[in-house]
Order: structure tokens, then sequence, then C-alpha cells
């Protein structure tokens, strides 16, 4: 509930300080003595847009706290969710600078307008005669049922199983999603990894079949070079394996003279032994040496089709091709566990659809139980507001598919005369009509939840007589279960209240100032009588507001 109002340096107030009670607070007073200021100031603080004419001195700055009490409304998560302390007894506070900029806080703590504007929704419901009130909206609607139906612990169950519901069905989209763009390029890498996998792609091949197409392409000149050679180490009469083995030979005559010749002996055998094993070398080379022509083109068409390969992935070595088909391996292969797993979460998904069923149909049950007790209470507040030929019709339908709130939708038909066909609420009411028939929703509301403080701003006008007197007692009826505060014209009305506050201009140092006066017992008896009489105040207007008071 709102607790205190302060306000300073705001239209023609200076500074004003309110202390509101529970139950039903009346504010009366004369048309343009600033009810619709404080109205105004309340609004700035629960984060309407500023303007700068709203300061009274425009070389100070305006301030407006609200302070409100709300242990009873269960608001702990949203001041987590915003990293806002949470106290039960929370500031509202909205600065108004001489520059045109704003600055809104709760609880000392700096907010953006719209935190301020999105809590003080959970705090007070404001409404006029011409306003949209939430009560046309289907959620709102729907709420209504659930309230009376009991299925806040059902919906608390439901919602969580929905929310998982709704994460699987996101992942089999996006698996889909993914198994479509895999199945359009599926065949392609297929054939890309077949083609790496048939090369047989051995590390350090290129290096092999360089030399060897090297050695093939220059077969004729290593044969006759190999030849050449051989002469020279083999001729019979010049070859030098031939002039070794003379010089070997008289060497040998003299080797008993002395250890240096036998020394030099020994080298130029051992210098012969290593020639004639070149020699044997480089004649197993000539007979193994050939012209090849068919291995020639073989080695060059596998030298031609790996460098095709690492110019196609554009890669530099065996390694990195043979890198490349194993993570073609590995792509290809995801294709199959994508539809292994869109199986499995298709699985998933049918069973928590069962569980979603199972309790939607709870929920819609006891929402169908719900429906003739809630018309019949509406109607019967609007019978006592003086709209007696109304009807009103609850319709329950199912969605095609799960939704936040179950599996339904609901359809408030309303007429409030007779041969009217009932329509839809804001194609079938006049303003005041609206305000009757959110008094009876509100009522109805009121005595199965918390509600936020509501503020109705002169919706009783147009009417009169026993109906205004009704309307009162409507509200006095609300105000048992929540905070009321009604700015009303009517003495029927003012007279329900619990509490009165008298709002009324002054002229203090020639400068007119908004003041607010909480009214006693005999001061209320006096403003309800002056309400009915006008400015003359009669004996038979005090009488009648004492019966309005029921002080007889």
């Amino acid at each position: 509930m709102l607790s205190t109002l302060r306000v300073n340096n705001f239209a023609i107030i200076d500074e004003l300080e309110i202390d509101f009670k529970s139950g039903m607070t009346t504010l009366t007073g004369e048309t343009g003595a600033g009810k619709s200021i404080i109205l105004g100031a309340l609004k700035l603080v629960l984060g309407e847009r500023a303007d700068l004419k709203a300061l009274k001195n425009e070389k100070e700055k305006c301030i407006i706290e609200a302070i409100f009490n709300i242990k009873e409304l269960e608001l702990q998560t949203f001041f987590e969710e915003n990293d806002l302390d949470y106290e039960d007894e929370s500031i509202l506070r909205r600065e108004l600078l001489p520059s045109g900029k704003s600055r809104a806080f709760i609880n000392d703590t700096p907010v953006k307008v719209s935190i301020l504007h999105e809590l003080s929704e959970l705090l007070i419901d404001i409404h006029s005669q011409f306003n949209t009130p939430k009560i046309f909206e289907a959620d709102f609607q729907l709420s209504m049922l659930d309230i009376y139906g009991n299925n806040k612990e059902l919906l608390k169950e439901y919602k969580t199983v929905f929310l998982n519901y709704i994460a699987v069905k996101k992942k089999i989209k996006e698996a889909q999603n993914s198994l479509e763009n895999q199945s359009q390029d599926l065949e392609y890498k297929l054939h890309l990894w077949e083609e790496l996998n048939n090369a047989s792609l051995r590390i350090g091949e290129l290096e092999t079949l360089e030399s060897e197409i090297k050695s093939l392409s220059n077969v004729e000149e290593i044969i006759s070079t190999l030849n050449e050679t051989y002469q020279f180490l083999e001729h019979p009469e010049v070859g030098i394996v031939s002039q070794l083995n003379e010089a070997s030979n008289k060497l040998n005559r003299i080797t008993d003279f002395s250890s240096d010749y036998k020394s030099i002996y020994d080298r130029l055998n051992s210098s012969k032994i290593e020639l004639q094993d070149i020699s044997g070398e480089m004649s197993h080379l000539i007979e193994s040496t050939e012209l090849n022509p068919e291995r020639l083109l073989e080695l060059t068409e596998r030298f031609d089709l790996i460098h095709k390969l690492l110019r196609k992935h554009d890669v530099l070595t065996i390694e990195d091709l043979i890198e490349k088909r194993e993570q073609l391996e590995t792509q290809t292969s995801g294709f199959d566990n994508l539809s292994d797993l869109i199986i499995h979460l298709n699985k998933e998904l049918n069973s928590i659809s069962d569980k979603l069923e199972k309790l939607s149909l709870k929920i819609r049950k006891n929402r169908f139980a719900s429906i003739d007790t809630i018309r019949e209470n509406i109607l019967s507040t609007l019978s006592q507001l003086g709209m007696e030929n109304s009807q009103l019709i609850i319709q329950l339908n199912e969605t095609s598919d799960y939704t936040l709130t179950g599996k339904d939708e609901v359809l408030f038909l309303f007429s409030a005369n007779k041969g009217m066909e009932p329509r839809v609420f804001e194609k079938s009411v006049s303003g005041g009509e609206r305000s009757r028939l959110m008094l009876a929703i509100k009522k109805l509301l009121a005595t199965h939840q918390h509600l936020p403080t509501l503020i109705l701003d002169e919706i009783d006008t147009g009417i009169s007589g026993k109906v205004a007197n009704e309307t009162g007692k409507v509200m006095q009826e609300m105000s048992q279960n929540m905070q009321l505060l009604v700015i009303t014209h009517l003495p029927q009305v003012a007279s329900k209240g619990n509490h009165q506050l008298k709002v009324y201009k002054e002229v203090v140092d020639e400068t007119t100032k908004t003041n607010v006066k909480e009214l006693s017992q005999t001061e209320r008896l006096s403003e309800i009588a002056q309400m009915i009489s006008g400015s003359e105040l009669t004996d038979a207007a005090l009488n009648q507001a004492k019966e309005l008071m029921n002080l007889n």
C-alpha cells in the first residue's frame, strides 16, 4: 500500500507530505483545487514522462517521493532480477532538474525510468473513466479464471515443463537446420573425402616421387655417364683399376725395405679395393638402369595427382592433405550423429508433450469450474451498480499449441443492455459502464489475492442518486481487501470512505498554494453536507450527510 507521498517544487506545490492509510480514502475538493496536480505528482514518481514546466521554481529541482509497504505483494524476485535492495517499506523517488534532466531511484539506488515504471505497475493501478484498463486484455481475463480455479501451483509446474518443451523444440530446429545445411553439401564432402582416401597418401612420398621422376627423365644421360665412368675404371689397358694393380705390384717389391714403403703400399691397396667396390656397384647400376617410359608416366601421373590435391585444398604438404581427409571424415560422420540426435530429441519432446497435456487438462478443468462463479459475482455487482440487465458470456477455447499459460484462450463477451448481443468488452461498453465493470471485476479479485493500491480518478462521473450510493458501497467492500484511493465529487461516494482528505487552495504571501488536510469526523460531516448543498450549508444537507455516513 501507499503510505506516504512527499512533493517538493511541483506545479503550485511548494512542499507537501500526505500520509495514506489502509482501507478506502477519498480525496475531495473544489474543481481546480489541485487534486489532479497531486495525481500528476504521483504519476511522475511512478515513471511517467517528466516535463520541465512541472517545476514551480525553475531554478530548483523538483523531488517527489512515494513510500510503499510492499510486504504482502511478493516482489522479492523483481528486486533480485534488477539488482536492487529489497525493503518491506520501499521508497520510489523522482528528481526533475532545472536542466530538464530527470533521475529515478528505488531505495536510494539509481535506476532507469523504465525500471521505476515497471515496478510501479506492480504497486499502483490508476484508473480514470476513459482509460483502457487491463480487464480488456486476454491474459488478465485468463488470470481471473486461474485465481478462482486455484491454478497457481499447477501453473508453476506447467511453466517449468513448458520452458523445457520450448528449449527442446529449439534444439530440434537447430539440429534440423544443421542437417539441412549438411545435406546440401554432404555429397560434395563425400566426394572430396573419397578422392583423398583413394589417393592412399603417404608421408614423404612427394620427395621420393620427385627423385625417381628426375632419374627416369634423365636415364640416357645417366647410363652414358655410368658407362664412361666405368671405362675409366675398368678399361683393360688404360683403366684406373688396371693401372693401380700394376702400381701395387711394383710397390710390393720394396715393402721389405722400409715400413714407410709398406704403409704406402697398404694405403694404395685400400684405395684399389675401394675403387673395385665402386666399379662393381657401378656395373650393377648400369645393368639395373634402363629406359622405362611406362614407369615414368605412372610416377608423373601420381606426382600430378598429389599436386592437384594440394592446390584444390589450398595446402602445402601431404600431412595437410591427410589432416583434411580426417576432417572430412568427421564432418560426414556427423551427418549420421545429427539424425540420431533429432530422433532422440523428438522422443524427449513427445514425453514432455504428454506431461504438458496432462497438466493443461487439469488447468482447463479448474478454469471451467471457475467460470460460473466469476460470471455470477460480476453480474451481481453490476446489478447493484444499476446495470441489472447486463449479460456476460465467458468462453474458454483450446489453442492449437501449448502456450506459457496452458492450452486455452479466453473470450469475455458482454452486453450492458437488454436486446443487445454480447460482444467483446471494449466494443460493448461506454465510459461509465466500463468503470462500473472494472469495479465489479476488481471487487471480485480483491477477495482472492493481494492487489496493488487502486486509485479511482472520478470514475463516478455521470452517476447519481441510488447508483452513486451503491457505487460507494461497492468501493467500501473492495477496500476491506485492498487500499483504495478515490478522487470524487459525489457525497454518496465520499461518505463511504474510512478516511477523507480535503484538497484546497490558499493564498500565502500573494502566492497560490495547494494543501491537503485529513478531515476529522465532524469536518467530514460538514464537507459532505457542503458537497450536497453547494455554497450554503443547510440543516437538510447536514441531515442527509449524517444519513450517508450512518451517523443517525
